[in-house]
């Protein structure tokens, strides 16, 4: 392929090539006349003599050019229709996609992503208020300044409202990973339809890995269709309740089921950062973009703060579960904050109180509702009905009754001795009682054994405490389960033993409690992280990846992407970074670093096609 490099289109002289895709060359240039760096994107020689190809460049000069503000990447020039090069001129951005900063330097957090995405919120609102609809929102076409300035750009494709004509029939634009259901069916689109593919980035900053994975595009496409997702909270513990509520509505199938608008959405996300205190504005983005691993330290401290503000408030108003799920967030972000540990054992030693006084009521209350039935029966005048058969209704005599003086007590029979042969005494027959029939006889003095339940509490150990409270692992207690949602659970052993199993995405295992053990104590329960595996998807065909150290399994033989499953790498670790090679065919290849845990990890490939010399 020829390129441009070294000559000058128009005022503008060509200096570098900085990008390409199937559509144009993308080159740095400097303007001659106003002296200033530009970038221009310049059609391939056979898609500028394509008249489509032609009105997509001139729709994306006019659309671009009707949008100001500081997070859209402004556009300076166009070459017009009838030039000898087709080509497209805005402002030249120093820096790199968020794309590249997800895979080099992202640490994923809950806040953050309400950050970074409130920002992309505010810049489409300002593009559908005009009626300009982006339809390729992606890491890839957001660039991060040098300065820190988040730039929505690559406009491209998107759909003026106005002229949906433009575009062809049945013609699919976009990436598979982030389209939205209504793109894939062919249904008409709207501002909804960008609002979409934002809440695939929330997710995906949030936790790391897209919500949406696959072996390939049609499968992704399939599992997006049916808006089929793991919850966030499932990948990434630190993501809470509220969070995953704004992911939900996001990922709504339905468009009427979604934020209506930008607007609505970036709304929603300043009022989620409000409560962990993190105001929602532009330079709290900057300041996280140029000095992130401070910014991200310093960010921990603020949320754990506000977090620990909120639980204390929760427990003063008597609401103790909040009040633990809100501890819980805070240990997932500082492990030893000694607070949160002792106001978190102090809530469970309440919880723990209220449920046995509660129980005790409730036995109390059966007993007293049961002894009230009984009254009320007895107490109910007798009827020729309620009467068994064979039985008349006493006649009452309702004159006065005299006093009748008592009986003296009959003389004291003699006592039989069961010695005795005769059967008679004094000449009286003694008749020895025979039981009823039907019935069996046992001594008095016996009793029934039934030994009282060992009672202990059970300390899940080894497991995030957000992940415990996120209610995605099962624990069974011999043949009763339950949903995990505490990390001390209380525990009754009749047996001799009692066989615990704790089943989920993420951690399994399996223990046996002896009863001598449990009474009064507190045991340990140690979960086991499941070995991680990583699915790779949208990967070119016969991609290969090796693992480049531990904790991989085999770090020489090269693993190829479609032919099977990718070594399981067992985890001692809740999250472990690991480091893998990847190489295709026509492509470059690169080192990937990205952090894993266990269960599946979704992983999407991402290389840069080489150049036709």
């Amino acid at each position: 392929m020829s390129t441009l490099v070294g000559t000058r289109i128009d005022k503008y002289e060509i200096q570098s090539e900085v990008g390409h895709g199937g559509m144009a060359v993308v080159y740095r240039g400097l303007d001659t006349v106003l002296n200033r760096e530009v970038a221009i994107k310049v059609l391939h020689p056979h898609m500028a003599a394509r008249e489509e190809s032609r009105a997509r460049l001139r729709r994306e000069a006019l659309t671009v050019a009707r949008l100001r503000h500081e997070n859209i990447l402004e556009i300076y020039d166009y070459s017009g229709e009838n030039a000898a090069e087709s080509f497209l001129v805005t402002e030249f951005i120093h820096g790199m996609t968020l794309r590249e900063w997800l895979d080099t330097r992202w640490r994923p957090r809950p806040a953050l992503a309400a950050l970074v995405v409130h920002r992309l919120c505010v810049a489409l609102g300002h593009a559908h208020k005009i009626g300009i609809v982006h339809r390729d929102i992606k890491p890839e076409n957001v660039m991060i300044r040098d300065d820190g300035c988040l730039k929505l750009m690559d406009f491209g494709i998107a759909q003026i409202i106005d002229h949906q004509k433009l575009t062809m029939t049945g013609q699919l634009l976009g990436s598979p990973a982030y389209m939205a259901p209504e793109l894939i069916s062919g249904k008409p689109i709207d501002a909804r339809t960008d609002l979409f593919a934002v809440g695939i980035m929330l997710y995906q900053l949030a936790t790391g890995t897209l919500p949406f994975s696959g072996r390939n595009p049609h499968e992704v496409l399939s599992r997006i269709a049916d808006a089929e997702y793991p919850k966030a909270c499932t990948v990434c513990p630190l993501v809470d309740d509220e969070l995953e509520t704004i992911i939900a509505k996001a990922l709504s199938r339905e468009p009427d089921l979604r934020y209506q608008s930008a607007e609505d959405f970036a709304r929603e996300l300043e009022r989620y950062l409000e409560v962990v205190g993190i105001p929602a504005s532009q330079d709290e983005v900057i300041a996280y973009f140029l000095d992130c691993d401070r910014y991200v330290d310093q960010l921990d401290q603020r949320v754990c703060a506000a977090l620990m503000q909120r639980a204390e408030a929760a427990a003063k108003a008597g609401h103790s579960a909040r009040a633990i799920r809100l501890l819980g967030r805070v240990l997932e972000l500082e492990k030893d904050q000694k607070q949160a540990k002792t106001m978190l054992s102090r809530l469970r030693t309440r919880e723990r109180t209220v449920r046995r006084v509660m129980i005790g009521a409730a036995s109390l209350g059966l007993t007293a509702l049961s002894s009230g039935a009984a009254v009320l029966w007895y107490m109910t005048p007798p009827t020729v009905e309620n009467l068994t058969r064979g039985e008349e209704p006493a006649i009452v005599d309702e004159r006065p009754r005299v006093p009748v003086k008592p009986r003296p007590n009959p003389p004291a029979q003699p006592r039989i001795d069961p010695a005795d042969t005769t059967g008679t005494t004094g000449g009286t027959t003694a008749v020895e009682p025979q039981p009823r029939k039907g019935t069996t006889t046992r001594p008095l003095d016996a009793k029934i054994n039934r030994p009282t339940p060992a009672r202990c509490n059970l300390r899940i150990r080894n497991m995030p405490v957000a992940l415990i409270h996120s209610g995605s692992h099962t624990l069974k207690m011999g043949s009763v389960a339950q949903q995990l949602r505490e990390d001390l659970v209380p525990v009754e052993i009749a047996d001799a033993t009692l066989q615990i199993q704790l089943t989920g995405t993420m951690y399994t295992a399996v223990q046996t409690l002896q009863r001598k053990d449990c009474a009064g104590n507190t045991l340990d329960f140690e979960a086991r992280p499941k070995p991680a595996t990583v699915t790779f998807t949208g990967a070119p065909p016969k991609t290969t990846v090796r693992c480049m150290a531990a904790p991989c399994r085999d770090t020489t033989t090269p693993f190829t992407v479609g032919s099977g499953t990718f070594p399981p790498i067992p985890m001692s670790e809740h999250e472990v970074e690991i480091s893998v090679e990847l190489k295709a065919i026509g492509y470059q290849g690169k080192v990937d670093k990205f952090r894993i845990q266990p269960g599946n990890n979704p992983r999407p490939v991402n290389l840069t096609a080489l150049s036709p010399r």
